[in-house]
């Protein structure tokens, strides 16, 4: 009987080595895996995010060869570590780039950029975030259409910063007056934050 209980015991106390080699490996597999997914997420994020960047600066426009000064920008009308990007060409300023959000839409954050002009005139908006409702928030989207390149050209002084229905000079979409006025009032308060913006006093930042 004591011969058995051991060898019952023995196997038991390997069964269960096994078993915990056998978690172990499992454990290694899922960090792993999720250690690539990460890395695969945050190079989609980084290459999507050179996309925006070319199609905001574009070379016919700022020059080509651009230096690209990356600062982090905190405000509470644009949220918290945004990205500003200063564009240069032999030391003068051509440009900005300038991440954005604002809490104004249906279904926050709504996460924008825009370039502006070396005198911080906007030059183009994109979207780079939203999870306003499909068919309706997200008319203003350029894959939907033009709504967008009605802020080019604009300033804090040229125009009246709102949609039409609230007496600004913006059009707006029939169901989707929320997140026009989003739009709109996000970029005026993202002017405003620029024009007092201090770039090279601000926490640097990688373009991925």
């Amino acid at each position: 009987m004591a011969y058995l209980n051991t060898h019952l015991n023995a196997r038991a106390l390997i069964a269960g080595l096994i078993l915990a080699l056998i978690g172990a490996i499992c454990f290694g597999l899922i960090i792993w895996a999720q250690a690539d997914t990460r890395a695969l997420i945050s190079h989609n994020r980084g290459a999507a995010e050179m996309q925006v960047i070319s199609t905001l600066l574009p070379p016919e426009h700022f020059g080509q060869d651009l230096d690209l000064d990356c600062r982090l920008i905190s405000d509470p009308r644009i949220g918290r570590n945004m990205k500003l990007i200063t564009a240069t060409k032999d030391g003068e300023v051509k440009g900005y780039i300038m991440q954005y959000s604002t809490a104004r839409g249906y279904s926050n954050p709504l996460i924008l950029a825009a370039s502006f002009e070396a005198d911080k005139r906007l030059y183009r908006v994109d979207i780079q975030f939203s999870r306003e409702t499909p068919g309706i928030g997200d008319k203003v989207e350029r894959r939907r259409g033009n709504y967008l390149d009605a802020l080019q050209g604009k300033d804090l002084n040229n125009v009246r910063w709102d949609v039409k229905k609230f007496g600004g000079d913006f059009d707006y979409f029939t169901g989707a007056t929320v997140t026009s006025r989003a739009v709109i009032l996000a970029s005026r308060d993202a002017l405003a934050v620029l024009q007092d913006a201090k770039p090279t006093t601000l926490p640097r930042c990688r373009i991925r």
